[in-house]
């Protein structure tokens, strides 16, 4: 049986009403929260917040998701409710109701998590799925300043994003956002905006590529990663920066040759497929979400070139791909 729909001011009747004390600011948005984070900067205390995170007991999200049909074998369980909001459950971690309007969310952190995991995933997966409710594309892809020009890596988990923009990082280049990038766009270009000042990466990539971060680095056992910081804050971190390009990554596109690197642009069909696969938000299938993908699609081809990436995984081929970003990027 579905769970009744009720308005959404009945849905998240809460213990305890916001405080408002926590107040933060990432991806040029401000979050409201009812308990502290640590990953993300204090917002202003002026500036009017557009999603507000409260807490609540797990047996709240029972009472409210009765008769849903979850998968016992998956690890994450993503739900529309009859009144549009959207569960999320992440076992070990965290369960959470977003609102249709993606401004207001409830959520509980499940026994056993630990504090960095508990938040690094919860903002992951709810600023996603807020974002998206409010009508944005935001994308799977981490971020790098090469000095001057921000470009972006997509592309499916496990392609290579985090190693290679470690690689760049360790050459100098610095942190815009990793795992999820918001897009705004202005006098005709496309904005990065800052997110957590972390990147997950997987053991041996981190030890070989920024190995004085790793000291301080945090396991996240949901991802199998261990989450860095790999260089300190830049003090201009949440000024939106102009993006030069994008680069997809995926492991299935036939590499190069040998040590040999290509990239070439996408356009048409294929980079609708690229930008709609890159969503961080997969699993909502709103009737109107794939009109919005083609519009996103349309503006972004007028505004930030979009290159397949085609090389051998391996570190030794490494400073290959960034030369050929870099061609790219500064043309």
């Amino acid at each position: 049986m579905d769970a009744p729909a009720k308005p959404f001011e009945e849905f998240i009747h809460r213990a305890f009403p916001v405080t408002g004390t926590y107040r933060y600011v990432v991806y040029g948005i401000v979050v409201e929260c009812e308990f502290p984070l640590t990953s993300i900067d204090v917002a202003e205390p002026d500036v009017e917040a557009a999603i507000r995170i409260s807490l609540e007991a797990p047996a709240y999200f029972r009472a409210r998701t009765h008769g849903l049909a979850a998968d016992p074998e998956d690890w994450f369980f993503h739900a529309v409710l009859p009144n549009g909001c959207v569960y999320m459950r992440v076992d070990e971690v965290f369960e959470t109701i977003v609102s249709p309007n993606g401004c207001d969310v409830v959520c509980s952190r499940l026994a056993g998590v630990d504090d960095r995991s508990f938040e690094a995933n919860l903002l992951n997966f709810v600023l996603s799925t807020s974002l998206t409710l409010r009508g944005e594309e935001p994308l799977h892809a981490t971020v790098v300043d090469l000095g001057g020009r921000v470009v972006g890596l997509l592309g499916p988990s496990g392609a290579g994003k985090s190693t290679l923009a470690a690689f760049l990082i360790a050459q100098g280049a610095k942190l815009i956002t990793d795992d999820m990038l918001r897009l705004t766009f202005a006098d005709g270009r496309a904005f990065a905006h800052a997110g957590p000042q972390r990147l997950k990466l997987l053991d041996e990539a981190a030890a070989r590529l920024l190995p004085e971060a790793v000291g301080d680095g945090h396991w996240n056992a949901m991802s199998g990663k261990i989450m860095v910081q790999p260089h300190d804050p830049m003090p201009t971190r949440h000024i939106p920066q102009p993006i030069a390009a994008l680069f997809w990554l995926d492991e299935r596109l036939p590499a190069a040759p040998g040590d040999a690197v290509s990239s070439t642009r996408l356009v048409g069909i294929d980079l609708v497929r690229t930008l709609s696969v890159s969503a961080m938000e997969i699993r909502y299938y709103a009737p109107d979400r794939l009109a919005r993908q083609l519009r996103f699609a349309e503006r972004m081809a007028g505004v930030l070139p979009v290159y397949a990436l085609r090389y051998a995984r391996s570190y030794p081929v490494l400073e290959r791909v960034a030369e050929e970003i870099r061609r790219r990027a500064f043309p």
